[in-house]
């Protein structure tokens, strides 16, 4: 029976639910409050910071939408049924004005209904229960008129214009009348008509219809018909325009054969006093040009006083053409699912199309022209596919735009200039998709949620290196029952490839995500999962992740808070030399502490803002030049939940101190086996056939204060050993020194069904870099 050892290189690579054979022995069986650090190896999660209350109602349904405006200013936005309100991330509050009311946040399902997207001081919020619908606003009134022009004067010709059937005329003379004589002539001809006015404009007449009734007109002349015109309503050519008409004027160019494009519509601009004036584009009159801005996105924009107003936004008309040359964007009637910017555009997915605005102007979704095709014109496309895709989310990711349906992935691209000529749509990959879920990038990949039946699952779309296939990865397969359905976010801080997803199945739990890559190829595939508080009065409303700090939004007892945690490495305490592990964590100086000392029983108060829900613990902290020795656990006499007081014995008044949540990080090892290397593959696999039974274990630590390890062995009791190893600092009084070195500690059991376990549940750090095991393994025979 040979004496074995074996080396587990790191602790890093997280949880695994493949059988234990099939695991690399670096998985673990279970990772609860752990954070798996290609830098500092495996050690307890960083705690949360209590920052502020924005609440002192429920918020368990309402939308929450982070700002990251800029290095000074990030804003918390929570939407709830008809109800807006805005906090600074440090918890002061902002008042909001809703000049257009608030019908628009009518919701029943708020956190599930609504979208945002913040592009500098304007975020966008949509509704996507609300269908949205042409306005009321139509383009001025068809007015009765017409242009009588003389277009050449021909000596001893006759000049008629016929009105409603009855004809005017006159005659030049052999001398040669010039245009404003015929006019003129023509003028006195026609003398006084019931309900028409005649306005001499140099070289044409203009006509009108005061009782605005529509009429007939006609011109006519001795020189073929040629020397005269009429111009009302409808010209076939832009060179038939008369010059000077009077102003407003609205003429339709009918479609020719010379036209590549329909008719389309102009009026006459009549322009300053010096100007003669000319024929620009126009709409077709009396039509319907606007969108119903109470069914459209609506805006919150911060103001320059740092308030803010949620009102409707301004969308530009229909500027030019009609219902078909300018048909209404494919949202019209339908509802908005996601938004997003892409391009310098504003863009919205509705059912199966998605629709762009012009470039650099984000409320405008009509052309500027009909007349031409503009790089800058709108972009509307239907993606194309067998499936009925109706699109959920959107994402600007490689240069293009990752466009997700339930069941489909599409991508929307051009070239170097996104035009509507350009535009294409490819499908990418066909992966189920959570529609209620939205994706986020970082860097070379997207990341989105699936269902599993019970379970959630999440993807990594990626750009394969040669840039010509796409494909998205499960990444939860080795833990396909791990992360609760209902999954409702995803944060990501792709500068420490952290992944964070929460569920509402599990609202007090975070499940986290930690990789990374090297030379193109994943070195880790990390899964682990994060408890905050208890399942009864702690919910996670929201996380977001800006630069390397998650904020989470929390409802406990009394209310709702925003609460920090910061992923970073090395983090530490101010001025200290490790990192204290309270969750809520605040100070004797923080807003809404404060301590007073009782003589008579001997005993401080403190008081805390916010209600004490779970397990509290007081413990000394270092500052430069007090005289507080830190790291000294203060035994509580009484504590009362949901109340904000906790009493200790002694004077605390004047001392530094921490106080918060007291949580535990577990780490159990997965089943150990000895491994055979396949001779034809190189790859090792576990022994099975054979009794191995552990000596001990050894765990390599680092910058450790304190763990605990728990050996179970089948159906006997659990032996606990401890490790202490933070002492007082001989170099800065009144800090602590942590320990890096082994410790090992007794198995004396059989490999299976042993629960082998780290633990932390104290407020000091533990870093573990690496284990090893030592056994004995006896086979009875081999496999040939």
């Amino acid at each position: 029976m040979p004496l074995l050892n074996k080396s587990i290189p790191n602790l890093i690579n997280g949880v695994s639910q493949q059988p234990d054979t099939l695991r690399l022995s670096s998985q673990a069986e279970s990772q609860i409050n752990g954070f798996s650090s290609v830098v500092e190896g495996l050690r307890k999660r960083p705690p949360t910071s209590h920052v502020a209350k924005i609440s002192s109602s429920s918020l368990d349904n309402a939308f929450i939408h982070t700002i990251n405006r800029d290095a000074n200013e990030k804003y918390v936005v929570a939407i709830s049924n008809g109800a807006i309100q805005v906090n600074t991330i440090d918890g002061v509050a902002k008042t909001v004005s809703t000049p257009d009311g608030v019908g628009y946040l009518s919701s029943s399902n708020p956190y599930r209904e609504f979208r945002a997207l913040t592009v500098a001081d304007y975020t966008f919020i949509v509704n996507n229960s609300i269908t949205t619908a042409k306005g009321t606003t139509t383009s001025p009134a068809k007015v009765f008129e017409a242009i009588y022009s003389i277009k050449q004067a021909v000596v001893n010709t006759k000049y008629s214009l016929i009105l409603n059937g009855t004809t005017y005329s006159t005659t030049t003379a052999s001398s040669g009348d010039d245009s404003s004589d015929i006019i003129d002539n023509l003028i006195t001809a026609i003398g006084s008509v019931s309900n028409f006015t005649f306005t001499d404009l140099g070289s044409s007449i203009h006509i009108k219809n005061t009782a605005g009734a529509d009429f007939t007109i006609k011109a006519t002349d001795g020189y073929g018909d040629q020397a005269s015109q009429v111009v009302k309503d409808k010209a076939q050519k832009f060179i038939d325009l008369p010059n000077p008409a009077v102003n407003n004027m609205v003429v339709e160019i009918t479609n020719t054969a010379d036209n590549n494009f329909d008719n389309y519509y102009v009026k006459f601009d009549s322009g300053n006093n010096d100007d003669e004036g000319l024929w620009i584009e126009t709409v077709e009159p009396n039509s319907n040009i606007s969108f119903d801005a109470s069914t459209m996105p609506h805006q919150l924009v911060r103001n320059a006083d740092g308030t803010f107003t949620f009102q409707q936004a301004t969308y530009g008309n229909r500027i030019a053409g009609d219902d078909e040359s300018a048909s209404d964007p494919s949202f019209i009637g339908s509802k908005i699912n996601d938004i997003f910017f892409h391009r310098n555009r504003l863009g919205f997915l509705s059912s199966e199309s998605v629709v762009m605005s012009r470039a650099s102007e984000f409320f405008d979704f009509y052309p500027e022209t009909v007349t031409d095709v503009l790089d800058t014109d709108p972009i509307d496309i239907n993606v194309s596919h067998t499936k009925v895709s109706v699109l959920r989310h959107a994402i600007p990711f490689n240069e293009e735009l990752l466009v997700f349906s339930d069941q489909t992935q599409f991508t929307i691209g051009g070239s170097n200039v996104l035009t509507p000529a350009n535009v294409t749509s490819n499908v990418t990959t066909e992966y189920e998709n959570n529609q209620f879920v939205k994706p986020v990038s970082a860097g070379r990949q997207v990341y989105f949620g699936f269902n599993k039946g019970d379970y959630s699952g999440i993807r990594e779309y990626f750009t394969n290196i040669d840039g010509d296939t796409n494909d998205a990865n499960d990444i939860t397969d080795a833990v396909p029952k791990y992360i609760p359905k209902n999954l409702q976010k995803l944060a990501i801080a792709s500068n420490e490839n952290i992944l964070v997803g929460l569920s509402k199945d599990e609202q007090n739990a975070l499940y986290c995500y930690q990789y990374y890559y090297a030379n193109n190829e994943k070195l880790q595939s990390a899964w682990s999962k994060w408890t905050f508080g208890n399942s009864t009065d702690t919910k996670i409303l929201n996380i977001d992740f800006i630069e390397t700090t998650l904020y989470l939004l929390v409802e406990r007892s009394d209310g709702v808070y925003i609460q920090s945690l910061e992923v970073a490495p090395a983090v530490v305490d101010t001025g200290s030399t490790y990192l204290t592990h309270l969750d809520c964590k605040v100070n004797e100086a923080s807003t809404g502490v404060s301590s007073s000392y009782n003589s008579g029983t001997n005993q401080t108060t403190i008081t805390i803002p916010y209600a004490i829900d779970n397990t509290m613990q007081v413990v000394t902290r270092f500052v430069s030049g007090s005289s507080t020795t830190a790291g000294v656990v203060v035994p509580t006499v009484s504590q009362a939940d949901g109340g904000t007081s906790i009493v200790v014995n002694g004077d605390y008044t004047a001392e530094k101190f921490f106080i918060g949540e007291k949580y535990s990080f577990t780490y159990q090892f997965s089943t150990q086996f000895v491994k055979s290397a396949d001779g034809d593959t190189g790859s090792k696999s576990s022994i099975k056939e054979g009794r191995l039974q552990i000596r001990n274990f050894t765990v390599s630590y680092n910058n450790t204060g304190f763990f605990k390890t728990n050996v179970t062995p089948y159906r006997r009791t659990t032996s606990t050993d401890i490790f202490s190893g933070a002492v007082v600092s001989s170099t800065q009084v009144g800090n602590l020194d942590l320990e890096t070195g082994d410790f090992k500690f007794s198995v004396q059991s059989k490999n299976e069904n042993l629960n082998i376990e780290l633990e932390n549940d104290s407020f000091l750090p533990s870093n573990f870099v690496n284990a090893e095991w030592e056994g004995f393994f006896h086979q009875r025979g081999r496999n040939i």
